[in-house]
């Protein structure tokens, strides 16, 4: 998956619909940022506009060359740290499990940038947190994975151990707010 596509799993949602919900972290994380609003241009070309969707959530569209996509996602405020919930499947059937993107953001004037967590980082913090399970997906592709988590507590601790770990955090994706 092309880095700017990962933005967007970091963003939000991929139903067209955006109906998804929370992963089930205390919604006293939630915070908004409106410098977060707007119109954006990835360094790969990719155009991204990020708008509220109601409440807290925030609705991401991403435009590349190649496809479309709408999301849907909530800002965390984590230990300081501002970190992007992005719902990437929501499932239709109850033996399903839900999948969200995480990823460090942060705003500077009109660049923002975007840091996904690392799934060798990922692996490493699973073999300490006891109700998380990491899973690699590298065979579809290379360096990635993510983590199964009883509830959204377990999750929380991950992202907090991660807020407080620079080198939990991937490469800076740069985006620059359209003028």
């Amino acid at each position: 998956m092309k880095r700017v596509a990962m933005f967007a799993c970091l963003m939000m949602g991929l139903a067209a619909g955006c109906s998804s919900v929370p992963s089930g972290i205390d919604p006293s994380y939630h915070t908004r940022d409106s410098r977060l609003l707007g119109d954006w241009t990835a360094t790969r070309g990719a155009q991204v506009e990020v708008s509220y969707a109601g409440g807290d959530a925030f609705r991401l569209e991403v435009e590349d060359s190649t496809s479309e996509a709408t999301y849907r996602g909530h800002l965390l405020d984590i230990a300081g740290k501002k970190i992007a919930e992005v719902s990437v499947y929501q499932p239709d059937r109850s033996d399903a499990v839900p999948v969200y993107h995480y990823a460090m953001v942060e705003i500077n004037g009109d660049t923002m940038t975007h840091r996904p967590l690392k799934a060798e980082w990922l692996a490493e913090a699973s073999k300490s947190s006891p109700g998380a399970v990491y899973k690699s997906t590298a065979e579809a592709q290379p360096g990635s994975g993510g983590l199964v988590v009883r509830d959204g507590a377990a999750m929380l601790e991950v992202l907090r151990k991660a807020a407080g770990d620079e080198g939990a955090w991937g490469a800076a994706e740069t985006l620059t707010r359209k003028k």
